[in-house]
């Protein structure tokens, strides 16, 4: 099944695009999906979402179909989901 991933402020750079279609097996969950994102561009994307090896950056956010997800709630993507990594946005 496909699932839309869209990549927001920090993880958009790393990630070098904006957006893109991941086909993934059924039952895959989100968890497997970020880390499957991660691995495909592991000189950038990867030290971004994961620093310190399997646990996502605390300041990351996840969001399936526009409702934000934490990282430790498991999740089984369907295929109308869409997916959204964002690294919040900070400054004055």
């Amino acid at each position: 099944m496909k699932i839309a991933v869209e990549y927001t402020a920090q993880v958009k750079k790393a990630a070098g695009v904006g957006r893109e279609e991941i086909d993934v097996p059924e039952g895959t969950t989100l968890q497997d999906l970020v880390k499957t994102v991660a691995e495909t561009r592991a000189d950038t994307l990867k030290p971004l979402l994961f620093p310190e090896g399997d646990a996502l950056h605390p300041s990351m956010l996840l969001f399936v179909s526009n409702e934000q997800v934490l990282w430790d709630e498991p999740l089984t993507l369907q295929p109308h989901h869409s997916v959204t990594i964002l690294s919040p946005i900070s400054g004055g």
